[in-house]
């Protein structure tokens, strides 16, 4: 198996998760008491600190000024970018805003990749984007609101401007480092976050608020959430950040196959996604993204 074939196997697999993810963090800012989008980003981004269990193993070095200043870059875009998605979630469908995100952050991935990492893309690369953005403008419907709208294009420009990042990270260090620096510059990132006075009120609210059950599932989410990143983040290293970046689009086929299977239990959540002339829209769109893959790989 080639380096290039097991780099879009990983980034298949972390669709997979991160469509898991995006229904979990939809029923979380809708259904429980973590509902302040900046409290559930500061919660997310803080959990990553938990790769402070690498230190004593000796494999992590004291970064140099450049990677800790691209890991802390990375950490604020991060923050950026799921803070504004928390908040088209919390108003929006979860069908509607991932297509979206996917097609903003893969078309500024492929444009910054292109511009400042000088990747050689395959040849029908370009006919596979248009197949997948053609199938993710489709699938939204355009029933967004103006705020919900740019939440949602701001926040796949942050997304595409931090894979770039992290491909650029792991020209100046190993795989173990850059994961760790990109993480420790999450928590940072989440500190920041409690410089303002509206964010920290919300955290402390929703610190003495959330049930066991609530902190469980967050728990899971983001250790599902560490697993699609290292897969994200080793198919980044092995292969094309633009490629691997595009097939985010893969995301919604998985995110509306989810929701097919879950729509007698979650009827509450999930009913809306069936209108009407809904289901047919979302295949069409969803036929764009799977030939988008086979010319992919072709």
């Amino acid at each position: 198996m080639s380096l290039i074939t097991f780099s879009l196997i990983l980034a298949v697999f972390a669709q997979v998760l991160n469509a898991c993810i995006v229904l979990i963090d939809k029923y979380i800012v809708t259904s429980t008491h973590v509902s302040r989008p900046s409290a559930y980003a500061f919660y997310v981004s803080i959990i990553s600190g938990i790769v402070i269990i690498l230190i004593p193993f000796g494999v992590i070095h004291v970064p140099s000024l450049y990677v800790a200043g691209i890991s802390l870059v990375i950490g604020v875009t991060f923050i950026a970018s799921i803070l504004l998605l928390y908040s088209a979630l919390k108003v929006a469908s979860a069908t509607d805003v991932v297509p979206w995100l996917a097609a903003v952050s893969t078309i500024v991935t492929f444009l910054f990749g292109f511009m400042f990492l000088d990747e050689t893309l395959p040849r029908y690369f370009p006919y596979a984007l248009v197949l997948f953005i053609v199938g993710m403008l489709l699938v939204g419907h355009f029933r967004f609101n103006a705020k919900s709208f740019a939440f949602v294009v701001i926040s796949g420009i942050f997304f595409g401007i931090s894979a770039v990042l992290l491909k650029t990270l792991f020209t100046h260090t190993d795989f173990v480092n850059g994961f760790f620096w990109s993480r420790i510059g999450n928590v940072v990132g989440a500190l920041l976050l409690l410089a303002w006075p509206n964010c920290r009120e919300a955290v402390f609210h929703t610190s003495s608020a959330s049930t066991h059950k609530t902190t469980l599932l967050i728990v899971i989410n983001r250790a599902l959430g560490g697993v699609a990143f290292l897969c994200t983040l080793y198919a980044i290293r092995l292969g094309s950040v633009s490629i691997v970046n595009s097939l985010s689009s893969l995301q919604f086929v998985f995110i509306f196959l989810f929701i097919f299977l879950l729509r007698k239990k979650m009827h509450a959540l999930f009913a809306h996604e069936f209108r009407p002339g809904h289901v047919l829209h979302k295949m069409l769109a969803m036929t764009f993204i799977v030939l988008g893959f086979i010319v992919l790989f072709i």
